[in-house]
C-alpha cells in the first residue's frame, strides 16, 4: 500500500490556505495511487504549543480550538478524506470531551466515517500546564496491515511503544510536533524505537510560519526502518512523502543489529522486580515512621 505524508509549511491564523494547500497535495497523492494520506499535528493551524513561552496565548488558542468531535474541524478532515476518496490519519486534534481537553488523532475512511479516535498518551509538562488532559489506551488501524497510532509525545516513551509493538503492530504511524529548537533530535528517538521495537514508523512532522511569513517552528517528516535507519525523508516543504509499505516491510524484514528475543519475558519479570522495589520501599518508610513515633513517645 501506498501511503502519502504530506510535508506542509502552517501558516498561523490561515486556515483557509493551510486546507486548500492539503487538498491539492491530496489530489495528488491520490493521483499517484496512495490509499493513506497523514496530517500534521493540529492541522490546520500547527502545534506552536512548544514554540511560545507564553502559556496565556496557548491557553487562548486552545480555547478557541477545542471543539466537541464531531465539530467544525473535524468536518474539514472529512471533506478531505471524501473529496480526496482516500483513508486520512489526521491529528491530534483539541477534542473537548465534558470538562476535559485532550489532543485526538482521527482515522477517516474515503466515505467520512471516523473509524478509530486514539487520545495520546504521553503528555508533555507544557500540555499538564496548558491543561491537556491524557488519554489511556493505544489504538491500531488494519488496512493492508495492523498499525500502532501514536502522537507527538509519545515517542519518547519507550513504554507505549513496547506495547504497540506486542500489539501486533507491523509499523507505527504519527505525528510529531513542531519545536522552535532542535527538532532533528526526534529522529534520533524515532531509530531507537525502531531498533527496540523491530518495526518501522512512518512519522510526519510539520513546519510553523508566523503572519510575516518567517519560520518560528519545525519538525521533521521522514520513516525509518531496522536496516536504513532514516529510510526516507521529506526535503521539501509543501511536498508529499511516499512510502510504499510492502517494501517498507521487506526491507526491515532484514536480519537486523541489537535483536533481542524473548522481550516479554523479559518485561515481566522487570515488572516483577519493580513491584518488590516499590514494596520493600515501602515497608521501609512504615518501618521508620513506626521508629519516629517510638522515640517521641519515649
Amino acid at each position: 500500500m501506498l501511503i502519502g505524508l504530506l510535508h506542509l509549511k502552517l501558516k498561523e491564523a490561515s486556515k483557509k490556505a493551510n486546507v486548500e494547500k492539503a487538498k491539492k497535495l491530496i489530489k495528488e497523492a491520490k493521483e499517484r495511487g496512495a490509499k493513506l494520506v497523514i496530517l500534521p499535528s493540529l492541522f490546520p493551524v500547527g502545534n506552536i504549543f512548544e514554540i511560545y513561552e507564553n502559556d496565556k496565548k496557548s491557553k487562548s488558542i486552545i480555547r478557541n480550538l477545542s471543539e466537541k468531535i464531531p465539530g467544525t474541524i473535524t468536518d474539514t478532515l472529512i471533506n478531505l478524506a471524501t473529496e480526496g476518496e482516500i483513508h486520512l490519519v489526521a491529528g491530534p486534534i483539541l477534542e473537548q470531551a465534558g470538562p476535559k481537553v485532550f489532543l485526538t488523532t482521527l482515522i477517516i475512511s474515503p466515505q467520512g466515517e471516523i473509524i478509530g479516535k486514539y487520545r495520546k498518551v504521553i503528555i508533555s509538562e507544557k500540555d499538564v500546564r496548558l491543561g491537556i488532559s491524557s488519554g489511556k489506551e493505544p489504538v491500531f488501524m488494519s488496512l493492508d496491515k495492523r498499525y500502532g497510532i501514536l502522537a507527538e509525545d509519545d515517542i519518547f516513551s519507550p513504554e507505549i511503544n513496547r506495547v504497540l509493538a506486542l500489539g501486533n503492530a507491523s509499523a507505527i504511524i504519527g505525528s510529531i510536533k513542531a519545536y522552535a529548537r532542535s527538532p532533528d533530535i526526534v529522529k534520533y528517538v524515532a531509530i531507537a524505537r525502531t531498533l527496540e521495537n523491530g518495526i518501522p514508523y512512518i512519522l510526519v512532522g510539520e513546519v510553523i510560519e508566523d503572519e510575516n511569513g518567517e519560520v518560528i517552528g519545525s519538525s521533521p517528516t521522514f520513516v525509518t526502518s531496522t536496516n536504513s535507519l532514516i529510510y526516507k525523508q521529506a526535503e521539501d516543504e509543501d511536498t508529499v512523502l511516499y512510502v510504499e509499505t510492502t517494501v517498507l516491510m521487506q526491507e526491515s524484514s532484514k536480519e537486523r543489529i541489537g535483536k533481542i528475543n524473548n522481550i516479554e519475558t523479559i518485561l515481566q519479570g522487570l515488572c516483577k522486580n519493580i513491584k518488590k522495589m516499590k514494596s520493600m520501599e515501602r515497608k521501609k518508610i512504615n518501618q521508620e515512621d513506626s521508629h519516629e513515633k517510638e522515640e517521641e513517645e519515649e
